[in-house]
């Protein structure tokens, strides 16, 4: 299931994305606050927290091949994928309320008009991309 290979990708990655966030963090306090910098920052720290979420897992696994049989068997029980279909149901739904909620207190906070569009162009996608899964996923199943 999980190999060697990506084990050490894994640990690259957490490396060179370590590297990012602290050159980030050197020219933010040069620099100050520039959106060229703080895109990079939040990048960095995305594939620092997934490549960490990979490394836990192959330490939680460890190779044990009754650990993995359990673990498959778990991920295709229909209780717990209908379970995991309803968590990320629910998810999407209360982000799609958050990012509204934000796109409002921006509004009221006098941002910048594209600081609002950003955020409004992504409940619309959230929005389009909800209803493209739901309409694929029952013609599927």
């Amino acid at each position: 299931m999980i190999k060697i290979n990506s084990q050490v990708k894994n640990y690259i990655l957490v490396g060179i994305s370590a590297g990012i966030i602290i050159g980030c963090l050197f020219a933010i306090k040069l620099y100050g606050r520039d959106i060229r910098v703080i895109i990079p920052l939040v990048i960095a720290l995305l594939i620092f927290g997934h490549s960490v979420d990979n490394i836990l897992k192959i330490f939680a696994i460890k190779d044990s091949t009754k650990a993995e049989k359990q673990l498959k068997i778990e991920m295709k029980d229909e209780r717990n994928t209908l379970i995991r279909e309803k968590a990320g149901s629910k998810t999407n739904e209360y982000m799609l309320y958050l990012n509204t909620v934000i796109v409002f207190i921006l509004g009221f906070m006098g941002a910048e008009f594209w600081m609002l569009c950003l955020f409004g162009f992504l409940i619309l996608a959230q929005g389009v991309l909800s209803i493209f899964l739901y309409n694929y996923y029952d013609n599927r199943y």
